[in-house]
C-alpha cells in the first residue's frame, strides 16, 4: 500500500515548466505577497530577513549619509570605510578568502586536481619562506596515502579469502582497525603540519617571516582574474615591469621580490591548508563511528519485512575501507562539489546509491565539520606567527626595521633587495609595554572568538542548514518507491515496547516509509537552492568578513556616540554657566 508524498501548491515539479505559480487572493489585499528570489523560485519560502544584514544595511546607509558613493561598490563601501590597522583585519580576511576559494575550487568553476599539477611545478627563486614546512606537509600528505592504500589492499586480501555463503566481499574494517588507521593518520599529520610545537599561552609580537601564513595579507587578486592564475601572474607583471623604462632598477627587483615571496607563500599556504583539511577529516571520522555505523529506523523496518537478519545493536560492524580512502582523496585533490559524494557512499552502506532522508542531514553535516577543524587551524596558525597589529612589534619604525614590509600601509615603507630578503629568518620577540602587549592581545582575543562565532552560527543560524536539507529532500524527484509514502506492517518485539507478549501473539504495527534519495536526485536540488554547499569554506569566510564590518562599523557608531553625547553636555555645561552668572 502505497500513497503520495504530501505536496504544497508552490513545490517544484518534473515538468517542463519551471516556474513557480503563486496564489494571491484578491480578496485580502494584506494578504503577504512572496517575491521571486534564490529560495522562493522553486517553491521553498523562508524569511530573507537576518538582522546581520540589517545592520550591514544601516551602516551602509550612514556612509552615503557622509557622502560616500555606495551605489558603485555596494559593501565593498564598508572596506574603504576602514581606517589604519582596521584595514590589517580584512586584508587578512580577503587572504584566507582567496586561499580558501583556491581548495574549494574557485568561483570560476576549475578543478582542484589541475592546481595542485600546478603547485608542483612553481618554482621561486627566494630563500625567504622556509621550504621544509611545505615538504614535510607533501611528505605527510604522501605517507598518508601509502598507510590508507596498504590498510586497503591489506582488508580486501583478507576478506575476499574468506568467503560467507560463497560470496565474496570486499574489503572492510572493523571498529579496531578503523581506529587504529585513523589514528596513525593524525599522528603522521601531525608530524607534517607541526615541525614545531605552538604556543599554548599567546604571545605579542611573535613574528616568523619565514611561514606563508605570515603573509596572508598580501594575496591579492583582481575581481576579473581567477585564482588559480593568481599565483602565476608574477611573470607577466614582471615582464611588464621590466618593459617600463621610466622605473627604477632597484625598483623593479623589489617587486619582483616581493611578488616571488608573495607568490611562494600563496602556493605553500595551499599545500598546508590541504594537509590540514586531511588531518580534520581523520579527525572527523575518528569521532563520528557511531554516525557512520548507525542503521536507520526505515532501514530496521524494511530489513524487518523482507526477513533480513541485522546486527542487535542496530548498528553496522564494519565500514568500507575503499570509501573511506575516497574521502581522503576527495579532501586532497578534489573540489568541495566532490566531498559531499564521497561521504555519501560511506554512509550508502549496501552501495545502492540511495539513503535516507537522516542520513542526507549526516552527510552534509560531515562534510562541513573538518572545514571547520581546518578553517580554525589556519587561523590560529596565522596569529602564531604574525602579529595582527602593528604595535605587536612595537610600531611602524620597529615592523619596518624587523622587514614586517606585509604589515605597511602603502609601498613607500618597502625598501628591500633580493640580497636582503634571502636573509630574512624568524625574528625574536620585542620587549613591548604593557599598553602595547594589552592592546596586541587584545586585538587577537576579539578576533578569534568573532572567527569562533561564525563557525558555529554560520551554517546553523544564517544558512538555515536543517530547514534547507528539509526542503532540499521534499522537494526532491525521488525515484525510489515513485517518491510516495510506503505503508508496511512489522511484526511487534520487545524491542519495540510492546512487551513479549505482544511478540508471541503475533501483534504487528503500522509503519510508514519515506522514499530514500540518491545524490543525483540531491544534487538536482541542491545546487539550485544550496549553492553554499559548493563552497564551503568561502561561505565561511564571507560571512567572517561581514562580522568583521559590523564590529568596524559599531566602532565608528560607538565613537560618534560618544563625540556627540561629549559636545551635548558641554552645550549644556555652558548654558548653565552663562544662566548661573547672569
Amino acid at each position: 500500500m502505497a500513497r503520495s508524498l504530501p505536496k504544497s501548491s508552490t513545490s517544484p515539479s518534473s515538468s517542463s515548466n519551471d516556474t513557480t505559480t503563486t496564489t494571491n487572493n484578491n480578496n485580502k489585499p494584506n494578504a503577504p505577497m512572496f517575491g521571486v528570489d534564490s529560495n522562493t523560485q522553486g517553491g521553498g519560502v523562508w524569511a530573507q530577513t537576518s538582522s546581520k544584514r540589517e545592520k550591514l544595511a544601516e551602516l551602509l546607509t550612514e556612509l552615503k549619509e557622509t557622502g560616500v558613493d555606495t551605489g558603485l561598490k555596494g559593501m565593498d563601501a564598508l572596506t574603504d570605510a576602514a581606517v589604519g590597522d582596521e584595514r590589517l583585519d580584512l586584508d587578512l580576511v580577503c587572504g584566507l578568502g582567496l586561499l580558501v576559494q583556491r581548495v574549494d575550487g574557485g568561483f570560476d568553476g576549475i578543478s582542484s586536481s589541475s592546481s595542485v599539477d600546478d603547485d608542483d611545478r612553481m618554482v621561486f627563486e627566494n630563500n625567504v619562506i622556509n621550504r621544509s614546512i611545505e615538504q614535510s606537509a607533501k611528505d605527510a600528505t604522501k605517507k598518508l596515502f601509502q598507510l590508507l592504500q596498504k590498510s586497503v589492499s591489506s582488508s580486501s586480501s583478507s576478506s575476499s579469502s574468506s568467503e560467507d555463503g560463497g560470496e565474496k566481499h570486499e574489503g572492510e574494517w572493523n571498529k579496531y582497525k578503523f581506529e587504529a588507521t585513523m589514528n596513525e593518520a593524525i599522528r603522521i599529520l601531525n608530524e607534517g603540519i607541526l615541525p614545531k610545537k605552538l604556543s599554548e599561552k599567546p604571545i605579542a609580537g611573535s613574528l616568523d617571516v619565514s611561514h606563508p601564513f605570515c603573509y596572508l595579507r598580501q594575496f591579492v587578486s583582481d575581481d576579473n582574474d581567477s585564482v588559480a592564475d593568481w599565483s602565476e601572474k608574477k611573470d607577466d607583471n614582471d615582464s611588464s615591469n621590466n618593459n617600463d623604462s621610466g622605473m627604477d632598477l632597484k625598483m623593479q627587483q623589489q617587486i619582483e621580490t616581493l611578488n616571488d615571496i608573495t607568490s611562494h607563500a600563496f602556493t605553500s599556504s595551499t599545500i598546508l591548508y590541504r594537509t590540514l583539511l586531511l588531518r580534520s577529516v581523520a579527525q572527523t571520522l575518528l569521532e563520528n563511528w557511531d554516525k557512520l555505523t548507525t542503521i536507520t529506523s526505515g532501514d530496521i523496518d524494511r530489513a524487518a519485512v523482507s526477513k533480513v537478519t541485522l546486527p542487535s545493536s542496530s548498528q553496522r560492524s564494519t565500514v568500507n575501507a575503499q570509501s573511506i580512502h575516497d574521502i581522503f582523496t576527495a579532501y586532497a585533490t578534489k573540489s568541495s562539489r566532490d566531498w559531499v559524494q564521497s561521504w555519501w557512499k560511506v554512509i550508502d552502506a549496501d552501495s545502492d546509491g540511495l539513503i535516507d532522508q537522516e542520513e542526507m542531514n549526516t552527510c552534509v553535516e560531515l562534510t562541513i565539520q573538518p572545514v571547520h577543524l581546518a578553517l580554525r587551524d589556519v587561523f590560529d596558525m596565522a596569529m602564531e606567527v604574525c602579529p595582527v597589529r602593528t604595535v605587536g612589534l612595537g610600531g611602524e619604525e620597529e615592523a619596518m626595521k624587523r622587514r614586517a614590509w606585509f604589515l605597511m600601509a602603502g609601498d613607500d615603507n618597502v625598501d628591500m633587495t633580493p640580497s636582503e630578503s634571502s636573509t630574512i629568518t624568524a625574528q625574536q620577540q620585542p620587549k613591548l609595554s604593557w599598553r602595547n602587549r594589552r592592546k596586541e592581545l587584545k586585538a587577537r582575543k576579539i578576533l578569534t572568538k568573532t572567527f569562533q562565532s561564525t563557525l558555529d552560527r554560520h551554517f546553523r543560524d544564517q544558512v538555515e542548514l536543517p530547514h534547507r536539507l528539509r526542503c532540499i529532500y521534499a522537494w526532491a524527484e525521488k525515484s525510489h518507491q515513485d517518491n510516495k509514502l510506503d505503508s508496511i506492517l512489522v511484526d511487534a518485539s520487545e524491542e519495540w515496547g510492546a512487551g513479549a507478549a505482544s511478540a508471541v501473539m503475533g501483534r504487528k504495527r503500522y509503519v510508514e516509509l519515506e522514499p530514500k534519495i540518491s545524490y543525483t536526485e540531491f544534487r538536482e536540488v541542491q545546487q539550485r537552492h544550496f549553492a553554499h554547499l559548493d563552497k564551503i569554506g568561502g561561505e565561511i569566510v564571507t560571512s567572517f568578513k561581514e562580522d568583521i564590518w559590523l564590529l568596524q562599523g559599531k566602532k565608528r557608531q560607538n565613537k560618534e556616540l560618544k563625540r556627540d553625547c561629549f559636545l551635548f553636555l558641554l552645550g549644556v555645561s555652558l548654558i548653565d554657566m552663562g544662566i548661573g552668572m547672569a
